[in-house]
């Protein structure tokens, strides 16, 4: 698989399938999330994905944008869920919420080593409150 196949494969499998043993798979064990979430292992990672799914059922996503130039790949999701767990301290609402994240990542020999992930989140906050 290429870079970008193989972070689209993570965006859907992670999120939106839950294959979780793939995401342990493409995922390097010394992985490094720049993130808030900050995860640091392949093990959190699949961790953080249990949470956004707690937190958003039936959640779909669609890759906007998927660009590679050596060992990144830069990505525009699409998210969409509903609100079925606490998010940002909010009690689910039972809302569709739906919005745009970027999400990039460095893939080495086959494995996802590192990301950052910038998701709008007064915007989704805003969406849980209104």
């Amino acid at each position: 698989m290429t870079e970008s196949e193989i972070v689209y494969r993570f965006l859907k499998d992670g999120y939106e399938n839950k294959n979780y043993a793939f995401i342990m798979d493409c995922v390097s064990e010394n992985y490094i999330d720049h993130s808030p979430a900050g995860a640091r292992s392949n093990a959190q990672a699949v961790e953080i994905l249990k949470a956004v799914a707690d937190q958003f059922s039936d959640l779909k996503i669609e890759v906007l944008d998927i660009f590679s130039k050596d060992s990144m790949v830069a990505t525009r999701v699409l998210y969409d869920g509903i609100h079925s767990g606490i998010c940002m301290g909010i009690p689910a609402t039972g809302k569709r919420i739906c919005f745009e994240a970027l999400e990039n990542f460095k893939v080495i020999d086959g494995k996802i080593v590192e990301s950052w992930g910038y998701w709008p989140d007064k915007q989704i906050e805003q969406k849980l409150r209104a």
